[in-house]
């Protein structure tokens, strides 16, 4: 046959696909990540080309306990998913679904006695769904299998295969780095390990009881799972880690412990205000804000950018926190402890060591209000503020923006008791309501986010926001360490 220009013959080359021209239209629309448009243009053809037939990508991970309560403390991780191409989950949960009990219609019944579904559907702050049916899977989704339905061999995706799945939960936390976990689920740990149906038999703490537990373990008597990690996730651990129970009402009656002992999660990934700041460190607000301002400001100059932008991003880091001076803020910070409240000399940024984060408070921090939208309206209510500023929109869009939201639209709330927040930068005086529904602090937020994005790029934007961004995550690593 006819040989290409390299010798090879045109049939032994891949197929080299077009790609559709990237427009600014194109650009607008990716870029506006919160919220997102509700016509987005596809990226399939931009990054396959024309006529690609890529498909979306689903991941799959296998646990034991699929109940929220597990779930929650222990969250699906990237190091125990695999990725499959959705159509090939979708055809594997049908036909699982069809001969698990011997015919089409068996339900979606797990191997706990119907305690939980064989397989679930995580999506991170949107909850979980307990109720899935294998064409409610959309790309992105991760399905949370029982380990019994196999679908690995070797480590490799098998659909055909039935061998049960280790449970990595607790390793791929560690691999991880964000928490420190260990179930001692009688169903992984080898030993029978303290359980809280004994508390009523013991008359030994339940802490010391598993204190004693975990001395006498080694790398050779379980987690049956991990026997390689067991060591070092115990080591970890150590003496100081928080104590759950779980599955007290469910039909595994009697339940399991799960210890785990916060680090730091700076990827937020139930996507919640109080993620990165529950991380037990005692950290002020003041040091925090200092940190970051500083990292983002050397991490600029490293980069060569211009002193100007340099000195906003500094800026931008000293300030961007500021809305955390809500008192119901502090309150979950110190673990609403009206002592601890009282002792503390200046806010907070970091909780207090063993505080665990407390949901539901009556007249506790509103759900779905943002610290970093109040950060904005403390900023605006005093122009004086941002004197040293070379771009004051550039500061106070970083401040907005740095945990993702507000591309180009914020989450703003109404505040159902709101108060006035106060804070001083420099000798300047910040004061703003808690409650911002009222004023236009949306649409200005909307309107600097499309003049920025016109004089930096859609691009240039996007990287002075990630500076700030992994800044703030740098800094609260490192104070997750001490």
């Amino acid at each position: 046959g006819p040989l290409s220009m390299d010798g090879f013959p045109d049939e032994a080359t891949a197929p080299n696909l077009c790609s559709p021209l990237v427009q600014k239209t194109h650009l607008d629309a990716w870029a506006q990540t919160s919220p997102e448009p509700i016509i987005q243009p596809s990226i399939d053809w931009f990054l396959h080309g024309i006529g690609s037939k890529h498909e979306p990508d689903v991941s799959i991970a296998w646990r034991r306990d699929r109940t929220s309560e597990a779930l929650a403390t222990v969250p699906p991780r990237q190091a125990e998913c695999v990725s499959v191409r959705m159509s090939e989950a979708r055809s594997w949960l049908e036909i699982e679904r069809k001969t698990a009990g011997g015919g089409a219609e068996s339900t979606n019944k797990g191997s706990y006695a119907g305690s939980e579904p064989d397989w679930v559907l995580w999506r991170g702050s949107d909850g979980i769904d307990y109720d899935p049916a294998p064409g409610d899977i959309r790309p992105g989704d991760v399905i949370i299998a029982d380990p019994v339905m196999g679908g690995l061999m070797s480590g490799t995706w098998s659909p055909s295969s039935t061998d049960m799945v280790d449970d990595l939960g607790d390793y791929a936390q560690l691999q991880h780095g964000g928490r420190i976990t260990l179930r001692l689920d009688p169903d992984l740990v080898k030993g029978m390990p303290p359980r809280p149906s004994d508390e009523n038999l013991e008359s030994t703490p339940a802490r010391k009881r598993i204190v004693q537990w975990l001395e006498k373990q080694n790398s050779t008597t379980a987690p049956k799972h991990h026997n390689i990690a067991l060591s070092e996730i115990i080591a970890n651990l150590g003496s100081d880690f928080e104590i759950i129970p779980v599955g007290m009402g469910s039909e595994r009656d009697k339940g399991y412990y799960i210890l785990s002992k916060r680090m730091v999660d700076t990827t937020a990934m139930q996507g919640t205000d109080e993620s990165e700041s529950q991380i037990g460190t005692n950290v002020s607000l003041e040091a925090h804000l200092k940190g970051v301002g500083e990292r983002a400001r050397d991490m600029a100059r490293r980069l060569n950018l211009p002193d100007s932008i340099a000195e906003d991003l500094y800026l931008a880091g000293m300030l961007h926190d500021v809305g955390k001076v809500d008192g119901r803020f502090q309150a979950q910070l110190v673990g609403w402890d009206p002592v601890e409240m009282e002792m503390q000399k200046e806010p907070l940024a970091k909780s207090l060591p063993g505080v665990r984060r407390v949901t539901n408070q009556p007249g506790g921090y509103p759900r779905g209000m943002r610290h970093e939208v109040a950060s904005v309206a403390l900023l605006e209510s005093n122009k004086n503020v941002l004197d040293a500023a070379n771009d004051r929109d550039l500061v106070m869009y970083l401040v907005g923006v740095h945990h993702g939201w507000g591309r180009p639209l914020p989450p703003i709330i109404r505040d159902p008791k709101p108060r006035m927040l106060s804070y001083e930068f420099r000798g300047h005086k910040m004061n703003s309501d808690s409650d911002l529904t009222a004023g236009g602090l949306a649409a200005s937020m909307a309107e600097r986010f499309w003049r920025l994005t016109e004089e930096y790029g859609h691009y240039g934007l996007a990287w002075l926001e990630s500076i700030l961004r992994l800044s703030d995550h740098q800094q609260s690593a490192e104070e997750g360490k001490r």
